[in-house]
This record gives structure tokens, sequence and C-alpha cells, in this order.
């Protein structure tokens, strides 16, 4: 089965990793509405037309966490067992096929002109990083006005905004046809190319044990990180809670530590592409590099074949 980006005609790695004109805080080459939204920018559109609001746990059962409080008029959803990963080629957590992200994506009530804001669930901490990935996913599928709430749940309830409570409520579905946007992902190809080639920087978002070789995921086949990779962790990159972004400063110097360069192509990847899509939304969609790609396959996919390089990276961190 065919996954999303592999049924359509892919951009050679020059063409969608071409060094960036120039770089400012916040701007987005693509959506309408900034990629990183506050509460009272939130609160102002509420109630706009066309607008989903998307809360994001871990997993479907934390829905008695979304009846205690979320944002008025939000959709629940679990990201491990709402359909928003596939196994695909017997790589785990790929975006799904056409098909079936389809049914996922209008499931939630998204069509391709709807305005999506993203919400990281809960009081407890939460999981940016499944929050960016949905972004990652949603933008992927060619639904091009999506923006996360910085500070999720918990800066919602903090600002004085109204917090709903009660149980889910099932979206009422529309239709959806994935449409591939170009140039928000590579492939494993692309990457062996790059490791030639040099014209992208190699960027891990894993933990610096996972990248120095020292820890290995499950899901990964063996130890260490790309040769030529730096080490940028998603942890470094969000607020202490898990729910949302740190400053621009904080964010730049962020990545003057890792050294990596804000305004040159990147390819992001970690073991199966969600720290990845932190590190990718970053760089992206808030430092406003629009040649910044996703390896969504990242390091499961990378080292199923023994014969890949692999090396033992040194972290900054």
């Amino acid at each position: 089965m065919m996954t999303l980006k592999q049924t359509a005609l892919k951009q050679t790695l020059t063409t969608t990793l071409a060094l960036a004109a120039g770089m400012a805080f916040g701007a987005r080459a693509q959506a309408a509405q900034p990629a990183l939204v506050t509460p009272a920018w939130l609160q102002t559109h509420l109630h706009a037309p066309g607008l989903v609001v998307l809360e994001i746990y871990d997993s479907t059962a934390q829905a008695p966490d979304f009846a205690a409080g979320h944002v008025p008029g939000a959709v629940f959803t679990g990201f491990i067992n709402d359909g928003w990963r596939a196994t695909v080629n017997n790589v785990p957590a790929m975006l799904p096929p056409p098909a079936d992200i389809a049914k996922v994506i209008g499931g939630f009530g998204i069509g391709p002109h709807s305005q999506v804001v993203l919400v990281t669930g809960g009081t407890a901490r939460g999981d940016f990083t499944a929050t960016t990935r949905v972004f990652w996913s949603l933008r992927m599928s060619g639904v091009a006005d999506v923006a996360i709430l910085n500070g999720g749940e918990v800066a919602w309830a903090a600002s004085g905004a109204p917090v709903a409570t009660g149980a889910p409520v099932a979206p009422r579905p529309v239709a959806f046809t994935p449409h591939l946007s170009p140039g928000l992902d590579v492939t494993l190809a692309d990457v062996a190319a790059d490791l030639t080639s040099h014209q992208a920087v190699l960027v891990d978002a894993r933990p610096p044990a996972q990248f120095e070789g020292r820890a290995v995921s499950p899901v990964v086949k063996a130890p260490g990180t790309l040769p030529g990779a730096l080490n940028l962790p998603a942890a470094a990159l969000e607020t202490i809670d898990g729910e949302g972004l740190l400053p621009p400063a904080r964010l730049q110097a962020a990545l003057a530590k890792a050294g990596v360069p804000a305004a040159k192509p990147a390819i992001t990847f970690c073991n199966t592409g969600i720290l990845g899509s932190l590190d990718w939304f970053v760089l992206r969609e808030v430092l406003g590099n629009p040649h910044v790609a996703l390896y969504d396959g990242s390091m499961a996919e990378w080292t199923a074949d023994p014969a890949r390089p692999v090396v033992a990276g040194k972290s900054a961190f």
C-alpha cells in the first residue's frame, strides 16, 4: 500500500530544500494565520466560521481529562490510537495511506478549507510533540490554515478565557481528499543522497543519550545517529510543562548551541518522526525557514538495513 507521499510526484532534494532567501519570526509561506497563536488570539477567533479547535491528548483513554475542562467547542482526539499514524512497509508510526488519513481528518470535521487550531490538552504535563506531529500531518495532507495554541490548555485556562466541561461530542464528519503539500517531507532516498551532497543540515531531535548511542529506542535497530547530523533535542525548545514553545530568543539560543543554522535547508528526524516534527515546526513554521523537511521514517526506517551508516554523535546538550 502506497503512502501519501509515495503517490505524489516528489520534487528533487535540490528543489525541495533550496536555500531560504530570508527569515523572520512568525513568517509562514502558505497559511493565512500565524503558526503559533496566543489564548487572546484564539478567544478573538473562537466563533469564526469554519474554525475547528482540536485538543490533542496522548490517548483516547484521557477523555475524562478533556471532560474536566477544555476550550469551548473543541473536538477531542487521542494521538496514539485515533489513526494519526500507521505502520507502512514495516516502518512504524508513518503518515497513513491517503484513504486512511482522509477518514481521520474528515472524521474530525476538518475540510481542506477549514481553519484549524490545535491545542495540547490537559492541565498535567502535555505532549507538544504530538501536537506538532498532527500539525505536520494536516499540512502534509493539504490543510493550509493550521495553528497551534502556544501553552495549550494550561495557557488557555490561565488566561481567564472560558473553559467548558463535559464529555467529548462526536464531530460532524466531512468529505476530505488529501493533496500532498510538496517540500514538507523527504524519503529515505533523499536522506541517503544528502549524505553525499550535504545540501541540507541533518537535525536529530532526540535526547542526547540516543543521539550519542548510549540509549536506543525499541523501534531502532542500531545505536547512534546519521553521519554528520547535529543534535537539537526537542526538549530544549519546549516549555517545562510540555505545553508550548520557549520565547524566540531562547529558541535561537538553542539553535546556536546545537550549531544549526536557522536559514539553511534542513532535514529533521528522530526515531519515528514525532520529536522531529517539533524541530521541523520551530525551524519552518515559527522561525520562517521554508526549506525544512521532516524525514517521516527517521531512524526506525534508516536502521532497518544494517548496511546503512550510523555513527555515535556528540551532543552540545
